[in-house]
């Protein structure tokens, strides 16, 4: 706390030539001529005081005034004069708050963020084919089946692996019916070899080879339009359990996948980075930087998972910042309820759906919020469950009941 500094007056000496014996005034005319000249000076020295006082405090912190005379030289090359050095240590504090992830969007004064990309101007595709409105048209008395037919109502990701016999075409097809409805489809690469290592979504290319040729064959299907594709959910941020020749692999495959697709003049391109509670930001912007995040959009998080949208937030925010403050996007199909999720978890009692899709986010930071996960289909054979992407009707109506749908 800052203590005010006493003021030192000189109208003691005023006081003492007039009232010291042998010097009254014996005057009136000389009097009104002593008084003005006292009053005069006496606000000349409050005004300077209080001008010094005040020139040293700005906000509650001690600054000194800048030197104009000393050219300081920025990161853009710009000159200026040198900044007090309050101001400095606030900057300074500041960018280190971004750096550990606790400044939310102040970080956006001090960064250089890249303006929101040209998709977001564009609706997000809904195919009217998808598996929940056919459901719902082939079960129409079903339980719940009115749940189902609103969930098919939302734009949902489109997913490409080694089901796809021929993914060329696939691909071309998807995203041509979605320019023609013009909106933006949100394409799903999952084709990585040594998928889900050994996980209910056991599969992917066969080696580095197959998975360039396969994602070449994405590539040729997106062709010139607009695209907006997530690259292989989990596999950076389950790199570890990997042998190390097989990270080196993984690696490998994300970069050039991500150079092809960069390739394209209107694809955007987020690399999965999976869960806030997965892997440290640290590591997790280590390993970006690794597979030519500088070039990517940005990252995915929190497909397939359960974590709400504003820890994600927290976490993309900080993320964001290790690695040159690259944008991202947030899977919100299943992380309704304001859960606090902790481990790996298949089909849990306590989800509910999450936030619609929508690019609306009031964030500089996260794009858009989307529907990545499909869903209504279940995340593998647990407890009973069906299959890993096989439509698993009764918990979905679980998961638009517990929303409040």
């Amino acid at each position: 706390m800052l203590r005010r500094k006493k003021i030192k007056s000189t109208r003691g000496a005023l006081y003492y030539s007039k009232h010291k014996p042998g010097l009254q005034l014996r005057h009136s005319s000389f009097k009104k001529v002593s008084n003005a000249l006292y009053t005069i000076s006496t606000f000349l020295v409050l005004t300077v005081g209080l001008t010094v006082f005040f020139s040293t405090i700005t906000d509650g912190v001690t600054v000194s005034s800048p030197d104009k005379t000393t050219p300081l030289v920025t990161a853009d090359n710009k000159t200026g004069s040198t900044p007090p050095q309050g101001v400095l240590a606030q900057k300074n504090e500041t960018k280190k708050q971004a750096t550990q992830g606790t400044a939310s969007l102040n970080i956006a004064s001090s960064a250089s963020i890249q303006p929101k990309p040209a998709w977001l101007n564009f609706p997000l595709y809904t195919d009217p084919t998808n598996s929940a409105s056919q459901y719902a048209a082939t079960n129409p008395t079903a339980e719940g089946v009115s749940y189902i037919r609103r969930m098919g109502k939302n734009p949902v990701a489109e997913w490409f692996g080694d089901w796809n016999v021929n993914v060329q075409n696939d691909v071309n097809r998807y995203v041509s019916t979605a320019e023609a409805a013009g909106a933006v489809p949100i394409v799903v690469l999952y084709n990585i070899p040594l998928r889900d290592c050994g996980g209910y979504s056991i599969g992917g290319a066969s080696g580095v080879p197959a998975y360039i040729q396969w994602v070449q064959k994405v590539v040729a299907g997106i062709g010139n339009r607009t695209a907006v594709v997530i690259v292989e959910p989990d596999a950076l941020a389950a790199l570890d359990c990997l042998p190390v020749a097989a990270q080196q692999d993984r690696v490998q495959s994300i970069s050039q996948a991500v150079e092809l697709l960069k390739s394209l003049p209107k694809t955007s391109v987020y690399i999965d980075a999976g869960t806030p509670i997965w892997q440290p930001s640290k590591t997790m912007a280590a390993r970006l930087k690794q597979v030519n995040v500088s070039k990517a959009d940005g990252f995915s998080l929190n497909i397939s998972y359960f974590a709400p949208t504003n820890q994600n937030r927290q976490y993309g925010d900080a993320l964001s910042s290790l690695v040159g403050y690259k944008h991202y996007v947030v899977d919100t199909s299943r992380n309704g309820g304001n859960n606090s999720v902790t481990g790996m978890q298949c089909n849990p009692s306590f989800a509910s759906l999450g936030e619609s899709p929508t690019t609306n986010t009031g964030s500089a930071l996260n794009d858009a919020l989307l529907w990545i996960k499909i869903p209504w289909e279940s995340d593998g054979a647990c407890n009973g469950s069906p299959d890993a992407g096989v439509g698993f009707w009764s918990y979905a109506v679980q998961l638009a009941q517990r929303a409040g749908w």
